[in-house]
This record gives structure tokens, C-alpha cells and sequence, in this order.
């Protein structure tokens, strides 16, 4: 199963943004009607209901994830971190957990997907 699937993500439930993600969930999404949007960076994405980026050290920038957060509160939806050990840019759990609060984010979940993936799922805080 790929990481849309192991979420239980489908578009039948309404619109889904993918943002940076991998060619593995590219073709996944592919198969899916109606398709997701896809974004090249959290800068091009645009407020959707449910939001999977899969981010990079780089971009663990407070105004990033602040984005993220008032894009989902905008779409009164939520978003997935997804993080996979295996790319060297990617970063770990622990690297984001305390940047979440400061970008008025709340963790409701953290769990493994995919081929060793983790997914934070995340939503506006207050909610």
C-alpha cells in the first residue's frame, strides 16, 4: 500500500493537496479519480481541506509551518507531516515536535506508514 491508502485517504472524501511528495505517491495518487492537487513546495500549495507535505530540514522554518497551520485552518481541514528515514534530507520526529506549538500547530497523532514512513498528523491548535 502506498501512503495515501495506509492514511485511508481517498479524494471520495473531498480534495486532497500533495506538497513535495515523493514519485512513489505521485503514481498512487495517479489512480485515484478525481486526482489530488499537487504543490512543488509549501510556498505554491494552496489551502485544501487535507494537506500532505513531506518536508525538508530546510524547511523546518517557523513561517513554513505557520503557513501550514493557517492554510488548514483556512480549509477548516487538517495535514500530515510525512517523514521517511530513508532521504537524508528529511527530518525526524523529534525535530519537529517542538516547532509544532510555536506554529500554533496541535500533534494529533504520530504513526508509521508505508515502507518505514512516519506520519504526524497535525491540525490547527484550538481546535
Amino acid at each position: 500500500m502506498g501512503a495515501l491508502a495506509d492514511l485511508g485517504l481517498s479524494t471520495a472524501d473531498g480534495p486532497i493537496m500533495l506538497v513535495s511528495a515523493p514519485d512513489s505517491v505521485l503514481a498512487e495518487a495517479s489512480r485515484m479519480k478525481p486526482r489530488p492537487a499537487f504543490a512543488s513546495s509549501i510556498l505554491t500549495a494552496e489551502p485544501t481541506a487535507r494537506i500532505l507535505w513531506w518536508p525538508e530540514r530546510a524547511q523546518l522554518d517557523p513561517a513554513l509551518l505557520s503557513r501550514l497551520a493557517w492554510m488548514t485552518a483556512v480549509a477548516r481541514g487538517e495535514a500530515w507531516l510525512i517523514l521517511d528515514p530513508a532521504e537524508p534530507e528529511s527530518p525526524a520526529p523529534a525535530e519537529l515536535h517542538p516547532l509544532l506549538a510555536a506554529a500554533s500547530l496541535a500533534l494529533v497523532e504520530e504513526r508509521p506508514i508505508g515502507r518505514g514512513e512516519t506520519a504526524l498528523h497535525v491540525r490547527p491548535a484550538g481546535r
